[in-house]
């Protein structure tokens, strides 16, 4: 079957389809921009998945997206899975409101860029929109970190009858930047999930690209406004593959090298230190020792939920915890084991991981192709890292499944298009030998 590709027909936004921008943008938009519907809040990011969920089922079924993979049947199986441990939680009413909404948000945002991002043009198109939107913000979060005046969130949630911004804690002398967002933490790991888009896709991984440098240096700015641990953990882990990527970028086995280091390094720590590696890894990914001792415990009494629960969770009912301990649990990882049991979660990292390892697996990709590979890979390597001190929720939650399925094209979309054959000549290279689509299991 040949490789199917966005229609041509399709109306753009910037270059990218317009249900992808219309996403952007009301994922961009405050909790408070939402209308409730019986118990059901629908927030504008939710009411586009809503409205699109239904078509981009219908292209994926029918094969104008491409052909049907493992990973496709993995996002299914997942929701499939957690909507049972919400039945088994709350009843069949319940859970099927409360899981069909959650399949919208989980299936929904990885359909929008299953089916609509097909071509290196359409990533590079996306990447090119989201730095924009970040570095956008910073014409509102510079003053906000300077002022405490939140203008974004506050402004539009305040209009609307919303939550004004709640109070934190300046840190470093400064304001932590809410954006548009519900929390400095979601504000800054959007921004940092744009700094390997920024690098490679923009900048091109050549360092005397000024202006695209100077996106990049904007994309840490916004993340660094956040003031959170979180974000400047997707940052840092960002940063850190791309300098081993090119350091040792024409080094065979250089990634099986990388993970070997990390897998002796977790032994080395839970032979030789009195604590686990957990415990060394939140003591030394937090802002204070008050932050990193309430994630231990989190990480202690949760766990203890899933053993206690293993196979469906508990749904969304409340987890067992000493009586002073916020019900706010900040692992991504945890909360999805012990919302839905591991099924769900093995499900979901099968998924990641999963499409990680057969994109990796394409040969003979062009240049462009390849940097794009490491700026998909590298942010979801940053985000994952980062989700086991902090949960992704609302807005975050879908960008995380958009960027998963952002990816995909990778699997099996072929070299060749007019825009690849501009770019071999423009590099006065001979034509890209045609890859070959990954081997998927």
């Amino acid at each position: 079957m040949s490789t199917a590709t966005v229609p041509s027909k399709i109306k753009r936004i910037f270059g990218v389809p317009a249900a992808v921008a219309l996403f952007f943008v009301a994922m961009m938009l405050p909790t408070a921009v939402s209308v409730n519907l019986g118990g059901l809040r629908l927030s504008a990011y939710r009411v586009v998945l809503i409205v699109m969920f239904l078509p981009m089922l219908i292209q994926l079924l029918s094969g104008r997206a491409g052909r049907i993979h493992i990973f496709d049947m993995l996002v299914f199986a997942h929701c499939a899975w957690a909507l049972m441990a919400l039945i088994n939680w709350g009843g069949v009413a319940q859970g099927i409101e409360s899981g069909g909404i959650y399949i919208v948000e989980f299936a929904g945002a990885y359909l929008l860029a299953r089916v609509y991002i097909r071509s290196y043009e359409d990533f590079s198109a996306m990447a090119k929109l989201y730095v924009g939107l970040v570095l956008g913000t910073l014409i509102f979060t510079i003053p906000e970190a300077l002022t405490s005046v939140h203008f974004l969130h506050d402004t539009i949630s305040g209009a609307l009858g919303g939550p004004m911004a709640p109070y934190i804690e300046q840190r470093m002398g400064l304001e932590r930047t809410f954006g548009p967002f519900d929390h400095p933490i979601l504000y800054g790991v959007f921004s940092a999930a744009a700094f390997s888009l920024a690098y490679y896709v923009i900048a091109e991984a050549r360092l005397m690209n000024g202006g695209g440098m100077l996106k990049v240096l904007g994309v840490g700015l916004a993340t660094f406004m956040s003031a959170s641990g979180g974000p400047y953990v997707v940052l840092m882990m960002q940063g850190f593959v791309a300098a081993w990527q090119r350091v040792l970028g024409k080094i065979q086995g250089r990634w099986a090298a990388l993970f070997t280091m990390f897998a002796l390094m977790y032994v080395a720590i839970d032979v030789f230190s009195t604590k686990t590696p957990f415990h060394v890894f939140v003591n030394n990914f937090t802002f204070s020792r008050q932050s990193a001792y309430n994630r231990i415990l989190i990480f202690e009494f949760g766990s203890a939920e899933v053993r206690r629960h293993p196979i469906f969770g508990i749904g969304l009912g409340d987890w067992e915890r000493p009586v002073w301990m916020s019900d706010s649990m900040d692992n991504f990882w945890l909360v999805t084991a012990v919302r839905y049991g591991l099924p769900a979660l093995f499900l979901l990292m099968g998924l990641l991981f999963g499409l990680l390892w057969a994109a990796g697996q394409r040969k003979g990709l062009p240049p462009e192709w390849r940097r794009a590979r490491h700026a998909w890979a590298f942010t979801l390597f940053g985000i994952t890292v980062a989700a086991a001190t902090v949960h992704l929720w609302n807005a975050l939650f879908v960008l995380f499944l958009f960027l998963i399925g952002a990816g995909a094209w990778l699997l099996d979309a072929k070299p060749g298009t007019a825009q690849t054959a501009l770019n071999t000549r423009q590099r006065g290279g001979s034509a890209v030998r045609r890859a070959q689509p990954a081997r998927l299991f």
